[in-house]
């Protein structure tokens, strides 16, 4: 294989699993030796986990799954690009900040337990390239970009307002682990410990999220976590092709995939229509090689004359494009023509 088909290959690949555009995937691999989705350090791991786990693909309709647009991933640091809306009514990065960043409550009305957010992660600051995160004691790095500098400030300054009406003290500004993170941690430290050891598994998801929009076309991803491991289930209209195994395939690559094996399937995909139109389920489950953590996804086929268009119009109102509706709800696009622009 020449030197231009390896890098080829290699631009294709993280252009399919970053969602960045092949072209601009191919200029950022400068040598043939350079992994085009990289693997993420312990504590990297641990952050870019957090951020996957508190991402808002899981609870409403995003333009994109769990409302990722594109992801840059290096080494030492991803940079997240969030999309602006989550369902018809939030935006997203309000929901980012709400999620991730450490909380204490200082209320007397209720006994909360443990702190809000996620333990550890700390605001690093603000600026043109996005909202930058990290874990106390730790050089990870996540940048969450999307929004302008201006606006990310704006929503700043009305996340910590709000904690202050709510009598939420923030945490996110300590340079180490606070007192009351601490006494969290300490409740079940082999628990932490446990994730901590599992988190390149969402890691390596969130660095090659862009595969469910990329290779195969679900107008639904839904995602949660199971013990040390991870469920998805992916939905499709009838008559969409589902392409699981070009999703296997890449999540397995011999190279430059993560470290799972497919330890069982089941697939119900039939050329024909003799289930009657009954909904088709297919199953995956992967497992990492000698450790905790395994990946179950399931791809559901919708029975025939599913009525989506509630999922259509919520899709619309979060800002995915006529041109992926298309490709994704192929049945009811066709039926309502291109939605009107924004």
């Amino acid at each position: 294989m020449s030197h231009g088909s390896a890098l080829t290959q290699k631009a294709r690949y993280r252009s399919h699993c970053t969602g960045i555009g092949h072209q601009a995937s191919l200029n950022q691999l400068t040598a043939d030796s350079q992994h085009p989705v990289p693997d993420a350090g312990r504590d990297q791991s641990r952050l870019e986990a957090a951020v996957f786990e508190r991402l808002g693909g899981t609870i409403d309709y995003c333009a994109h799954p769990a409302g990722v647009a594109h992801v840059r991933p290096a080494t030492d640091h991803l940079a997240v690009v969030v999309d602006p809306k989550l369902g018809p009514s939030h935006r997203l990065p309000e929901h980012c900040l709400e999620a991730l960043l450490p909380t204490q409550y200082t209320g007397a009305d209720e006994e909360v337990e443990g702190p809000g957010g996620i333990v550890g992660v700390r605001l690093r600051g603000i600026d043109a390239a996005g909202l930058h995160l990290g874990i106390a004691g730790t050089d990870a790095h996540v940048t969450l970009t999307g929004p302008a500098l201006k606006q990310w400030r704006s929503i700043l300054a009305e996340h910590r307002a709000r904690c202050r009406d709510e009598h939420r003290e923030p945490l996110w500004d300590a340079p180490e682990l606070t007192r009351t993170e601490l006494a969290y941690l300490a409740k079940d430290p082999t628990w932490w410990e446990e994730r901590a050891e599992t988190a390149w598994v969402a890691s390596g998801l969130l660095r090659r999220i862009a595969l469910f929009h990329t290779v195969t076309k679900p107008f639904c991803v839904r995602y949660w976590q199971h013990g040390l491991g991870w469920k998805f289930e992916l939905r499709y209209e009838r008559g969409v092709p589902v392409d699981h195994d070009a999703v296997i395939e890449h999540l397995t690559h011999p190279k430059w995939g993560m470290a799972l094996l497919v330890k069982r399937d089941s697939c119900a995909c039939k050329p024909c229509d003799c289930d009657g139109g009954a909904e088709r389920s297919c199953w995956f489950t992967l497992e990492p090689k000698g450790n905790h953590g395994e990946v179950t996804i399931h791809f559901r086929q919708t029975r025939a004359g599913y009525d989506v268009s509630d999922v259509y119009g919520r899709l619309i109102a979060a800002g995915a494009e006529a041109a992926w509706l298309e490709r994704a709800l192929p049945a009811h696009h066709g039926r309502l023509g291109e939605p009107p622009a924004a």
